[in-house]
């Protein structure tokens, strides 16, 4: 039946989220809007509710039951009644005719003849405007005896949630008929095993940096050319260094993009250094703003076999950027993310970047398969992005920093002076699965 209301010619709908994620990403919102919690906090606030609970109701990966999204709800200082339209919204969206919710504005069943006069006059299913039944003709009291008001008003309620079943099943039924007779269009391509866009098979052409000197760029690393704000060495230092840890966050939350709230001022004309990690994501464009304005460009991106994918961006000559200001970042869907934004000080360019990645269960992790070019005094920054195994740990001569920690998922960044050309490589050890990215900056 579902394919027989589907249209001839019509283009299939871009894929959209499911229930369970819509729902999800209006909880991180609400969230957010409380001041982004820890679910440890929130789990206290509940009481009843534990914060891993709390933590997969966020997720997306299926709707909570109502106990879980009312305390997550009460946590967050919300709105009981409103949230929980929504959640039946969203249980009735993924079970139709499961406590579908009731409609603004469905067209009017049909009734039977001693609840028709009532219809006609104009209140919703199952209202009782004033006081008075819906199910009874010249606005009687449901108090009254008649015989009229008990039996039409169950009858007309389930005769609205058979019709509201059958209209959600056509609606999915519709869906599904379009993306299977869509296939000639492009936008219309099923999705792959792992739910990403069917021909995805890797990174944008315009994300794949090249091994050595990116094009493009002139000897500052500016298009433009314009003089650096803060040249090497105008702080003090003698070569480039780590400044602070400018921003940071970490959740385990199916998400599109997130927003870093800067924690530690910016000098201008420093350069950010963005290390990134994505669970479960899908191939796609990697994009990173801040309010500054400043322009950040994909040093190295790779993704392992089980599509945890690790990026390195950088901004040079920056903006001077206070607490006042944020970074954010856009990318496909993904259930996790490891953010982490870095301030170093004597760059302005970047010069090469290498990528490997390696499954579970060796003892170490490097990218000295592939060949970068460098010379002593270059900086060298390195990025981790692991699951599972022991915590990976750079090798001599390495500067570790904060490391970004999910369970077992982990995002570990380290810094590093060259000082053999011939061995620039970002390497350590680790029994994890993996996959790191190593930029040169100058």
């Amino acid at each position: 039946m579902a394919e027989q209301k589907s249209e001839p010619g019509q283009e299939a709908p871009a894929p959209a989220p499911t229930p369970a994620e819509s729902l999800a990403a209006d909880l991180c919102r609400l969230r957010l809007d409380a001041g982004k919690p820890s679910f440890r906090t929130m789990a206290k606030t509940a009481g009843s509710i534990s914060h891993t609970t709390l933590y997969e109701a966020a997720s997306g990966a299926r709707v909570p039951s109502w106990p879980t999204t009312r305390a997550f709800v009460r946590a967050c200082g919300g709105d009981e009644a409103q949230w929980h339209a929504r959640w039946t919204a969203a249980v009735g969206a993924e079970q139709p005719g499961a406590t579908p919710p009731a409609p603004a504005a469905t067209p009017t069943p049909t009734a039977p003849p001693a609840s028709a006069p009532a219809a006609a006059a104009g209140p919703a299913p199952g209202g009782q405007p004033g006081g008075q039944s819906g199910g009874q003709p010249g606005g009687q009291s449901g108090g009254q005896s008649g015989g009229q008001s008990a039996t039409p008003r169950p009858r007309r309620r389930r005769i609205w949630t058979h019709a509201i079943s059958l209209l959600v099943g056509i609606a999915l039924g519709s869906g599904g008929t379009l993306a299977l007779t869509g296939h000639d269009t492009p936008a219309a391509a099923p999705p792959d095993a792992h739910g990403c866009p069917a021909g995805a098979s890797g990174p944008a052409a315009s994300d794949r940096p090249s091994a050595t000197e990116r094009p493009g760029e002139g000897p500052t690393g500016d298009p433009t050319g314009a003089p650096a704000e803060d040249p090497a060495g105008a702080a003090g230092t003698t070569g480039p260094a780590w400044v602070a840890r400018t921003a940071a966050d970490q959740e385990a939350v199916s998400s599109t993009g997130a927003d870093l709230p800067v924690r530690s001022p910016v000098r201008r004309g420093d350069a950010l250094v963005v290390t990134m990690m994505l669970t479960s994501t899908c191939p796609g464009a990697v994009s990173v703003t801040d309010t500054g304005q400043d322009r950040f460009q994909v040093l190295g991106d790779v993704t392992d076999s089980l599509r945890h994918r690790v990026l390195v961006l950088a901004a040079f000559r920056a903006a001077g950027l206070t607490t006042a200001d944020t970074v954010r970042a856009d990318y496909p869907r993904a259930s996790k993310f490891h953010i982490a934004v870095d301030e170093f000080r004597g760059v302005t360019t970047a010069r090469s970047a290498a990528r490997a990645s390696g499954d579970a269960g060796g003892t170490t992790f490097t990218t000295d398969s592939g060949s970068v070019a460098c010379r002593p005094g270059d900086l060298l920054v390195g990025a981790v992005g692991s699951n599972t195994g022991t915590a990976p740990a750079f090798g001599s001569g390495w500067t570790a920093l904060p490391a970004l920690a999910l369970s077992s998922y982990r995002l570990t960044t380290a810094h590093k002076i060259a000082t053999d050309p011939d061995h620039c490589a970002a390497a350590g050890r680790t029994t994890s699965q993996w996959g790191t990215v190593l930029a040169v900056l100058r």
